[in-house]
């Protein structure tokens, strides 16, 4: 009896040992790779509207006078330059989308594959200067896996 009693214990021990170990360790996987999507804001700059997409389309280039915009304007609001920058950021479960297969075009100019670091705009604001952004933003119609893009612009 003292035999199975002992044994028991240490089985006891084990499970919750192991238990424990799985638990911190997703707990641990999954702080680690969250996104965060930080507020980049500058004290002089204002955007018009926050721009968030959800399921962008795949299309063909050719196509792109199909495809709803996003409009919005980007103001220096101070009395100095301001350098700024637009970045998409993905949401966490669109990373099986490869960056080269997301496609944009801003203000109808050139067509352009999303590079590495997702920043899509940079230029100068001079003080009390606005822009203006028509921004056109889908899946290129060469790729072959799961539609489900989704994330949001950050204007810094």
């Amino acid at each position: 009896m003292l035999y199975r009693r002992i044994i028991f214990n240490h089985v006891v021990s084990i499970i919750t040992t192991l238990l424990f170990l799985v638990i911190s360790t997703y707990c641990w996987f999954n702080l680690k790779n969250q996104v965060v999507y930080k507020e980049y804001k500058k004290d002089n700059i204002s955007v018009s509207s926050e721009v968030a997409f959800n399921s962008l389309k795949k299309i063909a280039d050719n196509e792109l006078n199909d495809l709803n915009s996003y409009d919005f304007s980007i103001s220096n609001t101070g009395n100095e330059l301001e350098n700024i920058k637009i970045t998409i950021v993905p949401d966490l479960l669109s990373k099986n989308v490869s960056n080269n297969y997301v496609k944009y075009s801003i203000n109808n100019k050139d067509i352009q594959s999303l590079n590495m670091d997702g920043i899509i705009y940079v230029a100068n604001l001079s003080q009390k200067e606005t822009k203006n952004i028509n921004l056109k933003l889908w899946i290129s119609n060469t790729y072959q896996g799961d539609l489900n893009y989704n994330g949001r612009l950050i204007v810094s």
